[in-house]
């Protein structure tokens, strides 16, 4: 019998890094400059951080296509003979 897992929307900081890939202070960062959606949990009274791991996703494809979009620009800037229609 297959195991249903539990994926939650909303992982806390040491989840958020884990599953990102993202040290916790650029976390908070990232969060504050709003390019990922996180924030110090209103119903914590310790003031927790919580992310939303569908902000994190999209982030880091953003991120993957800025990274090919740069890799583009210099291969047709060093191999132009590639680029020739």
């Amino acid at each position: 019998m297959p195991e249903n897992k539990i994926n939650p929307r909303w992982l806390n900081l040491k989840e958020a890094a884990r599953y990102s890939g993202i040290g916790k202070e650029r976390l908070k960062k990232l969060a504050d400059e709003s390019h990922i959606k996180g924030f110090q949990d209103p119903d914590d009274k310790r003031g927790k951080w919580i992310f939303d791991r569908y902000s994190l996703d999209q982030y880091r494809e953003n991120q993957a296509g800025r990274i090919r979009q740069k890799a583009l620009k210099i291969l047709k800037r060093h191999h132009t003979d590639l680029f020739k229609e």
